[in-house]
């Protein structure tokens, strides 16, 4: 089993989810030790490891697993070895007679047997971890299996299926790390920010920047527009000068002073002068504009910095005032130069601050995704884990067996239903994949999506009804997506369904609207908890009747899904009489 032993003043703490798929692999799988690498550099380093048990090390040292735990070894010893290893899907095997045994090479001496398949001390077993350009990001690897031998064809394929999970894990942990050093480098540039005057926000840079402007240049008002972090108009005026900006004026203002910005000249502009200016098309506008600010003169002054137009200044005088003079209008130029780059600066730190707000929060919403993932995987996993065990006791084909072995089928198709429901609300939450858009025969879809749950309403005697009282009903949207929806709507239906009671499912089509009601008798949602059962893996206090309750992502679904067609969903429950869920869609003729 590959590891290192450099020395440590003290010990690691592993990754909570990665410490569980070590675990895992252990427990589920049969292996005595797992452990968990990733590249640093050149290197990998162990970042999870379990096990119980101890082996020696390259330099003959006693070494147990907790003391692998931080440890590193070379990446092009991995390379090496998986180069001559055997081909078995994810994982290669590497059987002791190729074994390189390497510096950071860690060997078993327990558990050993005599058998034409033992697993011997230096045989190795391996899962590289890719990244999507291919590139080796860390590796899973095993040793010492409980039942002494190699792994069988049946036992790849579950540490096949395992490997593929365990790495998207694995890979959510780098980025994880990653959106980490971005948010410390962030910080990093905050600090030098919040010392500068420029660590304000626009508004209020503009706010700071006003009575300097008035005082330096002489003006009785001033009203500023420029662009803000996100490309939109920030607009600020002398307190007192109540105008509502005309877009056709505002329009005017942008069109001028991004050409001014590029001549590197200024406007200066006199009531009476406006008809046959530049401003002309909108004197009436402009005159308007005056008369409510009560000023007789502007200077229109564009604000940029480099080559980027960012907005203007619009210095104002009152009646009696002297006229703007073009000195003035020079050196307003240069203070919209000297500003442009405090906008450009403010916005800067203001995108950098929404960044790590942002990131901040993917961070916790990871985490909080993979601690309720952890959560919900862990009592299936420790299930088919028992299982496992139970079922390396019993006879091939007997009762015990059988029971065994269902169960595992079960466990299986639970973990394979929460890990579908997850990649489909990855998907769904991801504004890059939008969803299809074919025509759809509601209808057609909901008799497919009862069929499928025949066997469980029949399990427990409830009758399922489909009405379609107005006829067939069209939509347009992702077949895939629409049918989860539905599936997910009838499930919940049938799991908190009374036995021997009754589902309706109800199409209406009416105007442009689709509208399908799926209604049930059952244990009903209490009131307090109803605001609540659309968040993803919200599971109320009320048993499921008959059946096990899922991962609480069902409502999730249904409720992004539709919002991604365009539609609602409107839930109605009574706890003790049942509840009611309707979801109405945009129809199509």
């Amino acid at each position: 089993m590959p590891a290192s032993t450099p020395s440590r003043t003290s010990l690691p703490v592993a990754d909570p989810a990665l410490q569980m798929i070590s675990e895992g692999i252990c427990e589920l799988l049969g292996f005595g030790i797992s452990a968990i690498n990733v590249v640093r550099g050149d290197e990998l380093e162990v970042v999870a490891v379990h096990g119980f048990t101890s082996g020696l090390n390259a330099r003959g040292r006693r070494q147990t697993a907790e003391e692998i735990l931080g440890t590193r070894w070379a990446l092009s010893d991995l390379r090496d070895n998986l180069s001559r290893g055997e081909n078995w899907g994810s994982w290669r095997f590497v059987p002791q007679e190729r074994v390189n045994l390497h510096e950071g090479s860690w060997v078993s001496t327990t558990n050993m047997i005599d058998a034409p398949d033992a697993w011997h001390p230096h045989d190795m077993l391996i899962a590289p971890i890719l990244g999507d350009d291919g590139s080796i990001q860390g590796c899973l690897s095993v040793d010492m299996p409980v039942s002494g031998r190699r792994p069988d064809f049946t036992q790849r394929r579950v540490l096949n299926r395992f490997a593929k999970r365990a790495q998207r894990v694995v890979r959510g942990y780098l980025e994880r790390e990653r959106l980490y050093e971005r948010a410390a480098n962030l910080e990093t540039a905050k600090e030098f920010l919040r010392d500068a005057s420029s660590k304000l926000s626009l508004a209020d840079v503009l706010d700071a920047s006003h009575d300097a402007l008035i005082r330096g240049l002489g003006a009785d008002g001033i009203w500023m527009a420029t662009k803000g972090p996100h490309n939109e108009m920030v607009v600020h005026a002398t307190p007192g000068l109540d105008w509502d900006p005309d877009p056709a004026l505002a329009a005017l203002t942008s069109k001028n002073t991004s050409r001014y910005w590029a001549e590197g000249t200024y406007s200066i502009l006199c009531r009476e002068r406006l008809p046959g200016s530049e401003w002309g098309e909108q004197a009436v506008v402009a005159n308007k504009f005056f008369e409510t600010l009560g000023a007789e003169s502007a200077l229109v002054v564009p604000v940029g910095a480099d080559h980027e137009w960012l907005g203007h200044i619009v210095l104002l005088r009152s009646p009696g005032r002297p006229t703007w003079t073009d000195a003035e209008g020079r050196l307003a130029m240069e203070l919209g130069r000297d500003f442009g780059r405090i906008v450009l600066t403010a916005n800067a730190y203001t995108q950098e601050r929404d960044l790590a707000q942002q990131l901040a929060h993917a961070d916790r919403e990871r985490n909080r995704l993979i601690e309720a993932v952890a959560r919900e995987l862990r009592i299936p996993v420790n299930a088919l884990g028992t299982s496992l065990n139970a079922l390396a006791g019993e006879h091939t084909n007997t009762l015990p067996w059988i029971v065994q072995v269902e169960t595992l089928t079960v466990r299986s198709a639970q973990i394979e239903g929460i890990v579908s429901d997850l990649l489909l609300l990855s998907r769904i939450r991801d504004p890059a994949n939008a969803p299809g858009e074919t025509t759809i025969e509601v209808s057609e879809m909901l008799d497919d999506v009862l069929d499928e749950l025949d066997p469980d309403a029949a399990q427990k005697d409830i009758e399922c009804v489909l009405t379609t009282p107005t006829g067939p009903a069209y939509v347009v949207g992702d077949p895939r997506e629409l049918r989860a929806a539905f599936l997910h709507l009838a499930k919940n239906a049938l799991t908190y369904s009374h036995r021997g009671s009754r589902v309706q499912v109800m199409l209406y089509s009416a105007g442009s609207e689709v509208t399908i009601i799926v209604a049930d008798a059952g244990v009903g949602i209490a009131y307090e908890e109803q605001p609540e059962v659309f968040d993803p893996f919200y599971r109320g206090s009320n048993s499921a009747l008959g059946g096990s309750r899922g991962a609480g992502l069902g409502l999730t679904l249904v409720e992004q899904i539709t919002r991604r067609h365009h539609g609602l969903v409107e839930l109605d429950s009574r706890p003790g009489e049942g509840t009611r869920v309707a979801l109405t869609l945009p129809g199509v003729a």
